[in-house]
Parts: structure tokens; sequence; C-alpha cells
């Protein structure tokens, strides 16, 4: 049943008529491409005593060792003090069952590293200069879901990747809608995405409501080039049915942005609510059951459609373009 959108003037339904189909987007054979990745167990180095000393860490870790001990961590002190308090944090009782659950699941990596491979033979196909990174899987004390990127390293926290139905995740501060995303098929989805918003974020020039919704879009996209065969409603986060409920609801959601002039609103607070995750979309004149969010789809949809408009344009052009409006323009985006 079609939604309702209510606006701050006047309501009205919005008949849904516009039938959504997806980018079809071209394969590309990257059989050829070669990737070798450098992948460091840095959890089984700490936990199984493989290394015990700060040099012998940093010999192999480089500035990661600090950035997880300070930064992910929250240790205290220089950094021979933080590192003195990773020595206590791998004894403690808690700390050994969160390794050995995690390792329990993890133990076995090559599955993940044929995923992230694939990923990156797309990736080094569009992008043949950049680099790739090292890939660093640790264990966070179940604090840490975003992926670290720091010199010449992307993390991966493998405690936040155990599973929707992980039952520890009930003992945590960990939000229930947070748990959708936090399963092992996000691994290479959350390490891409972190790859990408380093590599591109200076295109996004965070003038408006309109720069968030196509940077948002083009990191999606990005998605759809470089692990085209997940599935949508993972790469953006959602459920199943929130997202169908976005794809019914794209002509109302649209005309709500533009009926409320949200497209070039340049407040952030007015609009930040619209690109973060959460159990649903909380604002005025949105029905209650909207997913999170939105703002991400429709800049999604919007990108998707500018790549069908614009078949000459490449995805680094795509990716390094700042001129939102253009986007939208040459995109004759109008859901119907």
């Amino acid at each position: 049943m079609n939604k309702i959108f209510l606006f701050s003037s006047y309501s009205f339904v919005l008949f849904v008529l516009f039938l959504f189909s997806c980018t079809d987007l071209s394969k590309v054979d990257v059989s050829d491409v070669k990737v070798d990745l450098k992948i460091l167990r840095f959890e089984n180095d700490l936990f199984d005593n493989k290394l015990n000393t700060l040099d012998a860490f940093k010999s192999k870790y480089g500035a990661f060792v600090n950035d997880y001990n300070m930064g992910i961590m929250g240790f205290e002190g220089n950094e021979q003090e933080a590192f003195n308090q990773l020595m206590m944090f791998k004894n403690d009782p808690n700390a050994k069952k969160q390794y050995q659950l995690v390792n329990q699941k993890y133990q076995n990596f090559e599955p993940y590293e044929k995923e992230l491979t694939q990923a990156y033979q797309y990736f080094k196909y569009y992008f043949p200069k950049e680099e790739i990174p090292k890939i660093i899987t640790f264990i966070s004390n179940f604090s840490f879901y975003m992926n670290p990127v720091g010199e010449d390293y992307i993390g991966v926290s493998l405690d936040m990747h155990m599973g929707e139905d992980f039952k520890p995740y009930l003992y945590t501060n960990i939000e229930n809608y947070w748990r959708k995303i936090l399963t092992p098929k996000t691994i290479t989805l959350h390490h891409l995405l972190a790859h990408a918003n380093d590599l591109f974020y200076k295109s996004n020039l965070q003038k408006n409501f309109l720069d968030e919704m196509v940077y948002q879009g083009k990191l999606l996209y990005f998605i759809d080039r470089t692990i085209p065969e997940l599935e949508n409603h993972i790469k953006i986060g959602m459920t199943k049915e929130e997202y169908e409920w976005c794809l019914k609801e794209e002509a109302n959601i649209w005309s709500f942005f533009v009926k409320e002039k949200i497209i070039y609103e340049t407040d952030s607070r007015k609009y930040d609510r619209f690109f973060k995750e959460g159990p649903k979309t909380i604002a005025s004149g949105v029905p209650e059951d909207a997913p999170p969010m939105l703002g991400k789809f429709l800049g999604w949809q919007l990108v998707r459609k500018y790549m069908d408009m614009q078949s000459k344009t490449t995805l680094p052009e795509l990716m390094n373009n700042s001129n939102s409006s253009i986007i939208l323009r040459e995109s004759q985006y109008k859901p119907q």
C-alpha cells in the first residue's frame, strides 16, 4: 500500500507509477587482473603470543600499533605505556574469550581473502595506478565498527562481523539496528567503502544536502562496480524489507525533498538525519515506518541514472567529479 508523505504546508497522496529497474552494469572480465593482497592477522600475533615486544609489533605492523593502542583501544600514556596496557589486555579473561570466539569463526580467512581479491581485481581494472593497502585484522572489544584507515593499511575489526544473532552482542551497547550489518558478508563491503571514502572524500564539497546525497550515491555506485554480485540491500546496510520500501516510495521520497526545499539546504543539522543509520527516519512529514538513510538511497539511484545517461563517463571520472549540480542535471533524475 502506498505511503503518505506530509509536507509542512499541505498533504496529499502520491501514487507510485515508477517501476524500478536496476542499473544494467556491463560485466567486465577481470580474470587476468593481477592482485597481490597482504593480509596481516594482528589478533593472532597478539593472543597467540607470536609477538611480545613493542619493537617486534612495530617492525611488522608499523603505524597500526600506536593507532590501535591509542586510537581504537584508547590506552593512555606514551607508546610504551600504551603497549604495556595492551599486554595486560591480552591476558584479560574476557578478551581471551572474545579472541577464542573470533578465531573459531575466522581461523580460516581464505573465503574472505578470495572476496577481497576479486573486489580488488575490479578496483585495479578501473584504477590501475592506485595502490592496494595492507589489510590488518584485529579485535576491538566490541567497540569499533568503522574500518580504520591509516598509513598504508585498512583495518578490519573481526569481532564486529560475527553475525546478526551473535549472542555476546546482547551484552554490549551495540544497538539492535546495527546488528544486521555486523556479519561476515560485510567484511569486503566495509573495507572497500573505507578505501573509496579515503580516496575520494575530497570530491564532496559538503556545501549542501545535494553534495552529500551525490557523494553517498557515488560511494554506493563504486560498490556496484567493485562488488557487483552483492545484494543491493546489503550494499546500503538495509534489510530487504527496508530496501523494498524505498524502491516503492522512491518518487514520494524525491518529491518530499523537492517540496520541502531540502535539496539545496546548507545547514547539515537539518539533513544529517537522512543519511545516518538508525531504526528509522525521524523527521516531520515522513511516514513513521520510513527506513533510515533515505538520502543515501536517493543519491544512489540518482548516480545510477547519471551513469546510464552518461555512458562514456568512466568510474574514475565519476568519483572525482565534485559538481553535484551538474550530476543532478545531466542525470535527468525525476522518478515518477
